[in-house]
């Protein structure tokens, strides 16, 4: 007898109409590879600040940068560490950075974000924590800018520190631990948030000025895919290319895994497993980068060993003590031809700290003068020097003359 063969059944997926979804679920079964870490890791991310207690007062406005130099898909900070007098404090955030001082960000709070708010007692010494009730994330490669600001009347709500010239090389004004990235950013002076005047009129906002605290934070790190692959180190690209070519040869065992079973075991590796390294030349790199840093902190040296006469051994400590600004103004001098007498006996005479940020740091607060060479006529070096710095405080509170007089009328509106 012929035996024919069975009549097909109809499909309960055609009688069945489903919804259109964007993309198509995995089949009953298969492996499906994640795309991030499930879990941030905190264990060790904590990015601190120098500190030299060079100014206080009432806030300051910094960038954090979330690198992309590992395979990283974003920051997530969780709190910040801050000291002074604190009282009511506020933080803000804003996308891109906080625009410099002379941005109109800094004073416009509807480009902000306000997410902190809380009073604290006073604490000098120790650093306390301003836990964030939703934490923020930055994507790697993007900037976000920071307000940390105290409504505190006076001077001393808030720690913060000069960007130095004359840094040593453990002083760098950027802080980057390869994942977060602080940069340098503006102090605030008054107790409004994003007022325009300082307590004693004038612009309210001094640059080159450098956050000092803390930042605790998480990673979320990327898993590895085909599609990610160039953004893993040397070591975990070698591993997951030998193990594909195993997977193509009939002897190694491998080859009865199939690539998608390869694929989700790479998947499931952290990608720091086969080491950090993300490119060849990564070590003589940073072999040139420490070279030329050496290099250049000892052109410092020589500089201010010369400006001071005193030994190279010296100069560093200099470094430390002296204010930037003052060795700026000295640098352009010497640069200039004129020379430098010094009062004191020792480099103990100089006492560059200061309480607050009353006034720009371009005055002269050192105990020296400046002086002609043999070669100049017959002029007041120190005058010259005077009355450039008297003219540009002119051009400044002329300045904020005009900004006092345009926010009288908006007030008056």
């Amino acid at each position: 007898a012929r035996s024919e063969a069975p009549t097909p059944r109809p499909s309960r997926v055609m009688a069945d109409v489903e919804p259109a979804v964007a993309e198509a679920p995995p089949p009953v079964g298969s492996l499906v590879r994640g795309t991030l870490e499930k879990t941030l890791e905190y264990q060790s991310f904590t990015a601190e600040t120098q500190d030299h207690e060079d100014h206080t007062f009432c806030g300051i406005f910094f960038d954090l940068h979330a690198s992309d130099r590992f395979p990283m898909s974003y920051l997530e900070i969780s709190s910040l560490w801050v000291r002074g007098q604190l009282g009511p404090l506020t933080v803000w955030t804003r996308a891109g950075g906080h625009g410099g001082r002379h941005g109109d960000a800094v004073h416009d709070p509807a480009q902000w974000t306000k997410i902190y708010e809380k009073t604290h007692d006073p604490s000098f010494r120790t650093l306390v924590e301003l836990v964030l009730e939703q934490p923020v994330r930055i994507r790697a490669g993007d900037t976000l800018g920071v307000y940390v600001h105290s409504a505190a009347p006076g001077d001393a709500a808030i720690v913060y520190d000069d960007q130095r010239r004359y840094y040593t090389d453990a002083e760098e004004p950027v802080r980057d631990d390869g994942k977060l990235v602080i940069l340098p950013g503006t102090a605030h002076l008054s107790n409004k948030p994003f007022g325009r005047r300082a307590p004693w009129g004038g612009d309210a906002l001094r640059q080159g000025r450098l956050f000092v605290g803390r930042v605790s934070y998480g990673v979320r790190w990327m898993l590895w895919n085909p599609e990610t692959h160039l953004r893993f180190p040397l070591g975990f690209r070698a591993a997951t290319e030998a193990m594909l070519m195993g997977g193509k040869r009939p002897d190694c065992l491998l080859y009865h895994l199939g690539d998608e079973v390869l694929f989700y075991v790479m998947n499931r590796c952290s990608w720091d497993w086969f080491g950090t390294k993300m490119r060849e030349d990564e070590e003589a790199l940073e072999r040139e980068k420490c070279a030329k840093a050496r290099e250049a902190q000892r052109e410092k040296e020589r500089e201010i060993a010369e400006m001071f006469g005193v030994p190279v051994s010296q100069a560093r400590q200099l470094m430390t003590q002296m204010d930037p600004y003052m060795l700026q103004h000295i640098h352009q001098q010497l640069a200039a031809g004129h020379q430098i007498v010094m009062h004191g006996e020792s480099d103990e005479d100089f006492d560059p700290s200061e309480s607050g940020d009353e006034e720009e740091d371009d005055s002269d607060d050192g105990d020296f003068e400046f002086g002609e060479s043999e070669s100049d006529d017959e002029e007041d070096v120190f005058d010259d020097a005077a009355e450039e710095m008297e003219a540009e405080e002119a051009d400044d509170t002329e300045q904020d003359a005009d900004t006092n007089v345009e926010m009288e009328k908006e007030e008056d509106e």
